[in-house]
């Protein structure tokens, strides 16, 4: 009877497994579209007066001239660490997440149709990033590396209705896939343990979604500035595959009942589906001959993402619908911009992140908290044409405990913090 139970819970855990793509996905959306923008803070919504504008606020390039681009990348890097909780894994646990680097890149060209009618075209990596966790650590029934990646191909009108007032419209085309490995844990009936059975690996096609975004801007007197912008969700549908591989525990019995109720050594059909949320940004800025400032705030719609559907069709014992019950959420961003010279501008900015991730769901999927943020950067003027962006952002997450909460009875605090480094080229032709 007691090999029995171990077994029924296999088949929970092995659907448990397919979930967390989604999750990080969802705590993870990237503003790393432009290195002057992020050397604001990410305040760049009132500004908008390069191609960048294309994500922070596309009403902006209906003022821009001629022909335009911008290309650069972010590299980032993000240390977390663990200390476990009663009752598992217990007081006195620690881990380490492994180091990664993630290195989304970014795109954009705009021109002219008419002097008033422009065109714009981005690509960037709205949602992503990962966690990659030791192989034996406590949690690898919950996650050992997660993977999501998001493509926004991004085209969009701007039409100026005066010299000092503009409006956007523009699609948004995501294109993604997930990608997941962890454990399958059983109760060993002989030695009352968990036992490592097996190990399954989730992966999805890459698909796509369709949304939309609209944008304005008006430059007012004395300097000032007013944007607004609306990013609308995004579904995309999944159809993937998850690979079973059994471990043998050294009882030959008991494996082969595992192997008699898991698919191991086959490759299962999966389907999920990931509603992205919505975007609101607000912004204000003034600027100078000299300095600049802009502050934005922006409503993240997370509350999108109530639950996540798991469909495995010809394995139905295998399908779950997990619920996540996220938030929406807030960012406040406050930049600072000073020329120095007609070739160079400094940059610095703040931020603030509120996590849209209950309690309940935090975990080694995504050890999400809410945030701060320091940044500093420069722009230098290469020729007459060409600008180089160059921007730092430090990120420091709030210590995140599961207050005994958690979702898959995993206790205990996580500590994170991140670096970005990053760059853009900005060349007029």
């Amino acid at each position: 009877m007691r090999m029995a139970r171990g077994i029924g819970l296999l088949a929970l855990a092995a659907c448990l497994l397919l979930v967390p793509a989604a999750s990080h996905g969802a705590g993870f959306a990237l503003f790393e579209h432009g290195a002057r923008a992020i050397a604001l803070g990410g305040a760049f919504g009132a500004t908008a007066d390069d191609p960048t504008a294309i994500y922070f606020n596309p009403a902006g390039i209906a003022f821009l001239q001629g022909t335009q681009a911008a290309m650069g990348v972010y590299f980032i890097t993000e240390s977390s660490s663990f200390s476990g909780a009663n009752p598992y894994p217990g007081q006195g646990y620690s881990v380490d997440m492994k180091s990664q680097i993630f290195y989304p890149p970014h795109f954009y060209l705009t021109g002219e149709l008419t002097p008033n009618l422009h065109w714009g075209f981005g690509a960037y990596a709205p949602f992503g990033l990962g966690t990659w966790w030791p192989n034996e650590y406590a949690g690898k029934y919950i996650s050992k590396r997660i993977g999501l990646q998001v493509f926004n191909l991004n085209p969009t009108l701007s039409y100026k209705l005066t010299e000092n007032l503009a409006i956007a419209a523009g699609v948004d085309y995501f294109y993604s896939a997930v990608d997941l490995t962890r454990s399958i844990g059983v109760i060993n009936p002989y030695t009352q343990q968990a036992a490592e059975v097996g190990q399954v690996h989730l992966y999805t096609d890459y698909k796509g979604g369709w949304g939309w975004n609209v944008g304005l801007l008006g430059k007012l007197d004395g300097g000032f500035s007013i944007g607004a912008t609306y990013r609308s969700n995004v579904k995309v549908n999944y159809t993937g595959k998850a690979s079973f591989t059994q471990f043998s525990t050294g009882y030959a019995d008991f494996d082969a009942i595992v192997a008699s109720q898991v698919p191991f050594g086959s490759k299962v059909g999966a389907k999920t589906s990931i509603k992205f949320p919505d975007e609101v940004r607000v912004a204000l800025a003034w600027h100078g001959q000299k300095w600049g400032i802009e502050g934005d705030v922006i409503r993240m719609g997370w509350s999108s993402f109530k639950s996540l559907a798991i469909d495995m069709p010809s394995e139905p014992a295998l399908s779950e619908v997990r619920p996540e019950d996220y938030k929406d959420s807030n960012s406040y961003r406050l930049g600072v911009e000073y020329k120095a010279s007609p070739s160079l501008a400094w940059q610095f900015g703040a931020l603030y992140d509120k996590s849209p991730v209950p309690t309940i769901s935090v975990s080694p999927l995504l050890p999400d908290a809410d945030r701060r943020g320091a940044s500093i950067g420069a722009s230098l003027s290469l020729t007459p044409k060409t600008r180089l962006d160059v921007s730092y952002l430090y990120l420091k997450f709030k210590d995140r405990g599961t207050e005994g909460m958690n979702f898959d009875n995993y206790e205990g605090t996580y500590k994170t913090t991140a670096n970005l480094f990053g760059f853009t080229v900005v060349h007029r032709f």
